[in-house]
């Protein structure tokens, strides 16, 4: 697709102001897509497989590790662009480093599979697993405040934070890319943030918190004292 494609697509879409002062997404997702048809079929289906990747409700702590990381490694190998392959490293990163926060939060060890999670990072947070930003503090400026939130368990603060991390990543993303498929991703992906954010349910996302801590505690919940 020519770039002056790319560049009519982009301009045709509104304006996504900000994240959390949004009460609704700038569009319609039936209305993207319509937008997103301009796409050639190709284009097409490299955004389906990265929004099916990176959407932040595809890597809830259930997902099959062992699905995840074969479906992370056909899309490195889609995609074109070094840019869109450090993004998908990048987001995947960041999803290890919460679900290892999580299992140290739950009192577990460090995972003891050669190849516990995908990205490249993970053999480097089991070595660092004593630490309490596995050794990322400085990457990953957020850690801390994921800590104090798991901590507390303020589930909307944590949230939030973590949808912040992700759009300030994005926001960065654009200095390098306006009128390409790079920017069109872009776009998609800061729309689902938008999207997640105005349709967030305090009282279901308190649920899903205790859900998620359970979950990781496992057997080790019943040695806690009452």
């Amino acid at each position: 697709m020519a770039d002056n494609a790319y560049f009519t697509l982009l301009t045709s879409l509104p304006h996504i102001d900000s994240l959390f002062s949004s009460k609704i997404t700038a569009i319609s997702r039936f209305q993207l897509d319509k937008r997103l048809s301009m796409l050639t079929s190709d284009d097409q289906k490299k955004l389906v497989m990265i929004e099916n990747l990176l959407h932040w409700d595809h890597l809830g702590d259930d997902v099959n590790e062992k699905a995840l990381i074969r479906q992370a490694e056909r899309a490195r190998a889609t995609l074109g662009t070094q840019a869109l392959r450090d993004l998908i490293d990048w987001r995947l990163d960041m999803r290890t480093v919460v679900a290892a926060l999580r299992m140290k939060h739950a009192g577990k060890p460090a995972p003891s599979e050669a190849k516990w999670s995908y990205g490249s990072r993970y053999a480097y947070i089991r070595s660092h697993w004593a630490s309490p930003t596995l050794g990322l503090g400085g990457a990953f400026p957020w850690i801390s405040k994921v800590n104090e939130y798991l901590r507390t368990s303020k589930c909307v603060e944590l949230e939030k934070v973590l949808l912040q991390a992700v759009w300030d990543h994005l926001d960065h993303m654009t200095m390098k890319h306006r009128n390409d498929f790079e920017a069109v991703v872009i776009y998609v992906l800061r729309w689902n943030l938008v999207a997640r954010w105005t349709t967030y349910d305090t009282e279901k996302a308190h649920v899903r918190f205790q859900n998620l801590i359970k979950k990781s505690l496992g057997d080790f919940q019943h040695q806690l004292p009452q």
